[in-house]
């Protein structure tokens, strides 16, 4: 088995379906395993009204998914939950392209 059908594996048993989207407009679907960034900076951040919610969470997704099709500006859909992509970056062995490995930040609807 390849590489990209190892990671297809494990995306089919500890994936999720998500959906790439750019000014609401769909870019392409696909199985992703999203984990949090737990060595990062602080989850919960102190601001003057309050504490605000700073998560984030490491994206491995398929191939196929569509990252790099227009920087900036996308958001990748989880169920309810919706990430800003930070960064993306594909991975490789030599011609053969493995997984997306992207760093996302969670929306929030209210911040302070």
């Amino acid at each position: 088995m390849s590489f990209t059908g190892e990671f297809q594996a494990i995306a089919a048993q500890y994936g999720q379906e998500v959906v790439l989207l750019s000014d609401g407009e769909e870019l392409g679907r696909g199985l992703a395993v999203l984990r949090p960034l737990l060595d990062r900076e602080k989850q919960f951040l102190p601001t003057e009204l309050g504490v605000w919610r700073r998560e984030q969470v490491l994206c491995l997704g398929q191939a196929s998914l569509p990252f790099g099709s227009r920087p900036g500006g996308v958001v990748l859909q989880a169920g309810e939950e919706a990430y800003d992509v930070v960064n993306a970056r594909l991975v490789e062995i030599g011609r053969e392209r493995i997984y997306w490995r992207a760093v996302l930040a969670r929306r929030e609807e209210e911040r302070p």
